[in-house]
């Protein structure tokens, strides 16, 4: 029969026991502290796909998005296409909810409120930074910002002009705030003229818009050399396509875009046919990639390809982002492209 040990016998035992005890605790109490000093802040941008109240605006070409226009759009569906964006903001941050959203395709500040307002968001104190743009269709960018985290100074609208005679384009929003009360911060929404036309006709349209895009940069840090800048936006472009190597060159902004990071494995942001195409990115400045800095960015961005913003593509292989129309077919989804999500740390 084996003895139970005495207690002398036991005493270094003991001993050893309550130094990994306190060890343990202490590590514990450590991390905690560290992660109290450690802020995790997402950034996100969404192209929610056309955006439309029910309203007909008549300065604006969107009798489609009516009740009696061409996809019998109605006050039901404009309800679930908002939930269905809260829904993928509220999946994207879970305890912590995106301090900036950079949105497009939105109609007007109308749309924006009642996003805000009228869906799961409405007690995450979100603000709206809206201006109207030139766009004939009437869809513009806009920011949504968390009011507690991020204090806006200054957003000015970029205009895109293409000349006499070219059919007007959206602005790209620019907005200058404090992030915490601490942090500067420059933030770009953008949203490139489309490929409606043909690619290599439109090709001039992006490359044009890329280089307004950069002498605002420039500017920026020709003032502030240690400027924090995060670009964001559907550039309707590949991150190697001219446009976005012109942006990349230039010296002022790095792509983070590609590769991606994936939940789902998606090969891009929107799929057309067989072929996905990353149109939605993320650009920053160079300091924002210092990880030994107090404020930086986790790279390289994440494409979120939630399951639930997917379905089978029937027609063409494999999954699809499950939008609100396919051609006048109403789908009730959520939008033709993916969200996308940049990750900040503030130590």
């Amino acid at each position: 029969m084996i003895k139970a040990p005495t207690w002398e016998h036991t005493k270094e035992l003991r001993k050893s026991k309550l130094f990994v005890c306190l060890s343990v605790l202490t590590l514990c109490l450590q991390l905690q502290l560290a992660a109290q000093n450690k802020d995790e802040l997402g950034v996100m941008f969404y192209n929610v796909e056309n955006l439309f109240d029910t309203d007909n605006d008549s300065l604006k070409l969107d009798n489609e998005f009516t009740p009696f226009g061409d996809k019998h759009w109605t006050y039901g569906k404009y309800l679930d296409k908002l939930k269905n964006i809260s829904r993928v903001v509220l999946e994207a941050g879970g305890w912590h909810p995106p301090f900036i959203i950079g949105l497009c395709e939105i109609e007007n500040k109308k749309v924006l409120t009642d996003l805000v307002w009228k869906t799961g968001l409405n007690h995450l104190d979100y603000h709206i930074i809206h201006h109207e743009s030139p766009d004939e269709r009437g869809i513009d960018a806009a920011l949504l910002y968390r009011s507690n985290i991020f204090t806006p100074l200054e957003s000015i609208p970029i205009k895109v002009d293409f000349g006499e005679g070219s059919r007007p384009t959206r602005d790209i929003l620019y907005v200058f705030g404090y992030v915490k009360d601490t942090i500067p911060l420059h933030v770009f929404v953008a949203h490139f003229p489309s490929r409606y036309g043909g690619v290599q006709n439109t090709k001039p349209l992006r490359y044009k818009a890329a280089q307004i895009l950069n002498d605002t940069i420039k500017t920026i840090i020709a003032h502030e050399p240690d400027a924090h800048i995060i670009v964001m936006g559907d550039f309707n472009d590949e991150p190697e396509d001219e446009s976005m190597q012109y942006l990349a060159k230039s010296g002022q902004v790095i792509n983070i875009s590609s590769p991606a990071q994936t939940i789902s494995n998606s090969a891009g942001t929107l799929k057309f046919q067989y072929e996905w195409n990353t149109f939605d990115q993320f650009l920053i400045s160079e300091n924002l990639m210092d990880s030994t800095r107090t404020f930086f960015a986790e790279t390289p961005m994440k494409i979120l390809d939630f399951p639930f913003l997917l379905e089978e593509d029937k027609s063409f292989t494999g999954f699809r982002p499950s939008r609100t129309y396919i051609g006048y077919k109403y789908n009730g989804g959520f939008s033709d492209h993916l969200p996308i999500w940049l990750q900040l740390q503030l130590k």
